[in-house]
């Protein structure tokens, strides 16, 4: 029997437990927690080593064959066809094209010898996560599957997106950042070392800040090899530093909280939780179904704990929005309320599904305000250095133009 490691907490605000129980399967182990009132935040699953080795495929190939898929099904071609015609489509030329067509024909090959296409897919977890194999599965047991397949390709077009405006968001500060690192090396490197010559055959008694500026000119000049090291250290450390606070459980409470940032993955992870427990619903899952696979969404234990704890007061017969009220600074106001609305309206999903277009516009709107904030900050953040070099380079000449 597999042994599995599985992450829990005991209460809201609680640290986070790791213990290890045997269980012959995933759900048979889901189950089992449940039913001893223990909220799963995350279970870890030994992969295996050819999965430890393959790369994930980027999402706009994933997306490319799913949306081919997704076509080709609903022309009413049968899964065979449909997969046989996504392989003849997928580019080779890349070592991800490669990978991804190799999967494809793994899928059409287990689906001829007549597996379910969910239970083929769940062999590629670097391809299709847990919350897509729920979507299909759930769209095959309820004959709603051409529907599932496109409910996921809108998740994943809508990440895609999300990924392509937070990268262009962040193209205007990178580029201003390099001029300005360019600007600050030869002001420091050239003009300073100059001034200095200048200034010590004039016997004139430099003020403080000129002082410091000359002092780390000549350690930049003396040592450029450290501070090239030191700033590929703190590039490397800026990219490193979403990895290391994922695998910090510690400081995802932390990371809720963080000025403009923290708001922002609350707002996706909103969003992304409407949405897919829309579709799910729409696939005719269960609502505990739809927790479980909605609790996978984000990395951020805060919010794996609380629709754990959701999950835990829907299966003792608590109403959803009711359910959700302890931890409503993780899914906000609107979501609480806008789910208890639906509860006794009894719009269902569609309502859901206007309710996430309303959270994706305040999503887009935040993103855009974060734009518009940044850009200025890190203009001003850059003048005051620049600026500063130059103030303390031409102090001492102001100095001298006084005496005269």
């Amino acid at each position: 029997m597999p042994l599995y490691a599985y992450i829990t907490q005991s209460a809201k605000g609680a640290p986070f437990s790791k213990a290890t129980a045997d269980a012959p399967s995933l759900s048979d182990l889901n189950a089992r927690l449940f039913h001893l009132n223990k909220p799963v935040v995350k279970i870890l699953e030994r992969r295996r080593s050819d999965d430890k080795k393959r790369k994930g495929i980027p999402l706009r190939f994933r997306l490319t064959f799913l949306e081919q898929l997704e076509a080709s099904c609903h022309l009413g071609m049968d899964l065979r066809t449909a997969l046989g015609i996504c392989l003849e489509n997928t580019s080779r030329r890349t070592s991800a094209g490669r990978q991804l067509a190799g999967v494809i024909r793994e899928l059409r090959n287990k689906v001829m010898r007549g597996v379910s296409f969910a239970r083929a897919i769940c062999n590629f977890p670097y391809v299709f996560d847990e919350v897509s194999v729920g979507l299909i599965a759930a769209g095959e047991e309820g004959g709603t599957f051409n529907e599932s397949l496109t409910n996921v390709c809108k998740i994943w077009a809508r990440n895609e997106d999300l990924h392509h405006r937070l990268l262009m968001m962040l193209i205007y500060p990178a580029i201003v950042l390099a001029a300005a690192i360019g600007v600050v090396w030869l002001l420091m490197t050239r003009v300073v070392p100059q001034f200095v010559a200048v200034l010590s055959q004039m016997n004139v008694d430099l003020p403080v800040p000129t002082r410091i500026l000359i002092a780390i000119s000549g350690f930049w000049t003396g040592y450029p090899w450290i501070i090239l090291l030191c700033g590929i250290a703190v590039i490397l450390l800026i990219l490193k530093f979403p990895a290391l606070i994922r695998r910090t459980p510690v400081l995802h409470a932390m990371a809720l909280r963080v000025p403009l940032f923290g708001q922002l993955t609350l707002l996706l992870v909103r969003a992304n939780f409407t949405r897919t427990f829309a579709q799910l619903k729409n696939a005719r899952a269960k609502t505990t179904q739809c927790l479980v696979l909605c609790r996978d969404l984000s990395w951020n234990y805060e919010y794996r704990s609380a629709v754990a704890r959701t999950l835990l007061k829907v299966q003792r017969g608590e109403p959803l929005s009711r359910a959700l009220e302890e931890d409503v600074d993780i899914f906000g106001d609107m979501v609480v309320h806008g789910l208890a609305f639906m509860e006794v309206s009894g719009s269902g999903s569609e309502g859901l599904i206007r309710l996430t277009d309303l959270l994706e516009r305040q999503l887009d709107a935040y993103i855009n305000a974060i734009r518009q904030v940044l850009d200025p900050l890190l203009v001003l953040f850059l003048g005051g250095v620049i600026g500063g070099i130059v103030f303390a380079t031409f102090l001492p000449a102001i100095e001298i133009l006084r005496r005269i």
